[in-house]
């Protein structure tokens, strides 16, 4: 996948922290990484929608003109795939890298238009050209892309696991409740529903356990919900809301099985539930976006299907090798993704 990018500049344009999620996460690191690999100057434009429409419009515009600007066949392009109406301004993107000659990847972190085939993204694939190395998530992405836009021909897969470091294993927990962890803007279309039916579950099956809720309510129906299972169960249930920084890996050694009962239709590799294997903790979700490759098979729900049913049978059937197997399945990805991570960057900045 090299290809000559004359010395030229790098430019990136996605959305960079903050506000601080996935797609931005992803961004800032694949900037990092280019900025310390050469001498090439690094051009960022950032299209997070955190500002308002008039500053929004002046990031996209000035996108554009990044992109024009310099001699055609120099420099690359990077672009942190976005969903919804911006394909289309993305599809301008890679348009204008194919007919100025600049090596170009696109990196999809959105799985709305895999459900089924979306003009946004049939024009940005066709805009693109054979050349264009569209960057996938996971294997099940790869094959759903090139399914409903065969003309994505260079396909890369390049899991979110290769931005985090192996946690090394602690002391085994000492008996005590069996702890449910759940950690997101936590909303309804999240499945906050099926996070606390899942305690309620357990605990009319006579089960010993607890729930930990993280983060920030992101409606008054979520705020809600998290504060009636508070009042029903005060001493079953913590909800700390946000949480930042060693906070996060506290959760994480704190609970035992992380609950992602998550229907939201761009899902693609959530953070949260590779955070959860690299520390150790399996994880019971729907299968949505790549989650088939993150979560075992007895622990992965179809769509529509008894999610909190699941969980109290994996309460049931927990063992002392859980913690292992969660660790090994981030480890592999997280192997693979170094690997792809290095082929990005030598066609964006050949060494």
């Amino acid at each position: 996948m090299t290809a000559s990018t004359s010395g030229g500049p790098v430019r990136v344009v996605g959305p960079f922290p903050p506000p601080m999620h996935g797609a931005a996460r992803v961004t800032a690191d694949v900037a990092e990484r280019l900025a310390g690999r050469s001498a090439r100057p690094l051009v960022r434009v950032d299209t997070n929608d955190d500002a308002g429409l008039a500053r929004r419009l002046v990031r996209l515009v000035r996108g554009l003109l990044v992109v024009l600007v310099g001699a055609p066949g120099r420099g690359s392009l990077y672009v942190g795939g976005a969903g919804g109406e911006l394909v289309w301004y993305q599809a301008l993107l890679v348009l204008l890298a194919r007919v100025t000659r600049r090596p170009a990847a696109y990196h999809h972190h959105n799985y709305s238009y895999l459900h089924e085939r979306s003009a946004a993204m049939a024009a940005l694939v066709r805009c693109g050209g054979p050349r264009l190395v569209h960057v996938v998530l996971g294997d099940v992405m790869a094959a759903r892309l090139q399914e409903l836009y065969p003309g994505a021909a260079r396909v890369l897969t390049c899991s979110n696991a290769g931005l985090m470091s192996p946690v090394p294993p602690g002391d085994a927990p000492v008996g005590g409740a069996f702890v449910l962890g759940h950690l997101s803007n936590l909303s309804l279309e999240k499945g906050l529903a099926d996070v606390v039916a899942s305690l309620d579950r357990a605990l009319d099956a006579g089960l010993d356990a607890r729930l930990l809720l993280a983060g920030p309510c992101s409606s008054p129906e979520a705020q809600a919900l998290v504060d009636d299972v508070v009042r029903r169960h005060p001493d079953r249930v913590a909800a700390p809301g946000r949480l930042d920084g060693p906070a996060v890996d506290a959760f994480y050694r704190d609970i035992d099985l992380f609950v992602f009962p998550s229907t939201y239709v761009n899902e693609a590799e959530p953070l949260v539930v590779l955070d959860a294997l690299r520390h150790g903790v399996p994880a019971v979700a729907y299968d949505t976006g790549c989650l088939q490759e993150l979560v075992e098979p007895g622990h992965l729900v179809r769509v529509g299907d008894d999610l909190p049913a699941a969980v109290v049978e994996a309460v049931r059937g927990a063992g002392p090798d859980d913690a292992e197997r969660a660790r090994r399945r981030f480890e592999q990805r997280r192997d693979a993704a170094l690997v792809a991570h290095e082929q990005l960057l030598e066609v964006l900045a050949p060494r």
